[in-house]
């Protein structure tokens, strides 16, 4: 019975130095978040009315170590039926420090189909400083 015990103890002691040391990497997937987001729509420049998005949003960094550059956002575009009918990439060419935020003014996309009722912002990649 003893020996049940200990093989379980030991069992849980080595998952938990697993998830640590998956914690451990660079993920900006993970670390970064992107909060305090806003977009609207308005008509973009003249002769050819097309459709620009405008999005306003904070990039938080959580974690306690790594600091990231160049970071790679996509924005999706969704009709009335939540139905994504449009996306843009877009990179910010900002640091952000561990722990902090940076807030991110104006990016502006050009959608290519009308309709877009919603948007959402992504983080898909970061460089690690």
């Amino acid at each position: 019975m003893k020996a049940i015990f200990w093989i379980l103890l030991l069992s849980v002691f080595a998952c938990q130095e697993r998830k640590q040391a998956m914690k451990d990497k660079p993920d900006a997937i993970r670390d970064l978040l992107i909060d305090r987001s806003f977009w609207q729509r308005k008509a973009g420049p003249q002769p050819q009315g097309s459709i620009v998005g405008t999005h306003r949003f904070t990039i938080t960094n959580t974690s306690q170590r790594y600091v990231y550059q160049h970071i790679k956002i996509r924005f999706d575009y969704y009709d009335r039926g939540y139905h994504k009918i449009d996306s843009a990439l877009h990179v910010i060419e900002r640091t952000i420090e561990p722990r902090s935020a940076i807030k991110i003014d104006t990016v502006e996309t050009k959608l290519n189909k009308e309709g877009a009722m919603t948007a959402t912002a992504t983080i898909v990649n970061a460089s690690v400083d």
